[in-house]
């Protein structure tokens, strides 16, 4: 119950992080205003975390961890581009539902140091390298031409995503419509201009 307790006062001290970083930004948040937000004392944050880079550093790598392991593998029971559109859909929707750590990872956490840009560049470095090998299957199976250039067009697709999510973030739009976001990626996938020559 105790352990319960803690990771519940833990994830609370989060969400109220998330949604002060993602309004103030790195350098302007401080430990009293999470504190203040989360309406807690200052010395509970400092029972779960050493500081605000502690605090920042634990919101990147939770949140990018989970965007990477909920994608799901693929199966030969249906289309592959059929699974690939769900899984591009899933994590976009991902983005939408968590719009303050969205945000904060597509701009508030580039450039503040070496460490984060190197944790950012292995997060979109892996999620491109999901999103080539999907591209690949689908060219061993006919889904998508071969001579399509697989992994410029991965870089693509994650690009598309991460400015979309990023608009989406800092204009505090509506819910943005999925079908043709994929629409647009599928078409996009089959131009031939995505080529070497």
């Amino acid at each position: 119950m105790k352990s319960s307790k803690k990771q519940s006062r833990k994830q609370q001290i989060l969400i109220a992080a998330s949604r002060v970083f993602s309004k103030k930004g790195y350098h302007a948040t401080s430990i009293s205003g999470i504190c203040a937000k989360a309406d807690i004392a200052r010395g509970t944050v400092y029972l779960y975390f050493e500081n605000k880079r502690d605090i920042f550093e634990t919101l990147i790598k939770d949140f990018s961890s989970s965007m990477l392991e909920d994608i799901r593998m693929f199966s030969l029971d249906e289309p592959l581009s059929d699974q690939f559109d769900r899984n591009i859909r899933h994590f976009m929707e991902i983005a939408i539902q968590n719009r303050d750590l969205t945000k904060i990872i597509v701009s508030e956490a580039v450039g503040l140091d070496s460490e984060f840009d190197h944790h950012l560049v292995l997060f979109y470095t892996k999620l491109a390298e999901y999103v080539e090998g999907a591209l690949v299957m689908m060219q061993k199976c006919r889904e998508i031409p071969e001579k399509t250039n697989a992994r410029l067009l991965a870089y693509s697709i994650v690009g598309t995503m991460k400015e979309i999510a990023y608009q989406w973030a800092l204009d505090q739009g509506s819910n943005l419509d999925m079908d043709p976001l994929i629409k647009y990626m599928r078409s996009f996938t089959l131009k031939d201009f995505i080529q070497f020559r």
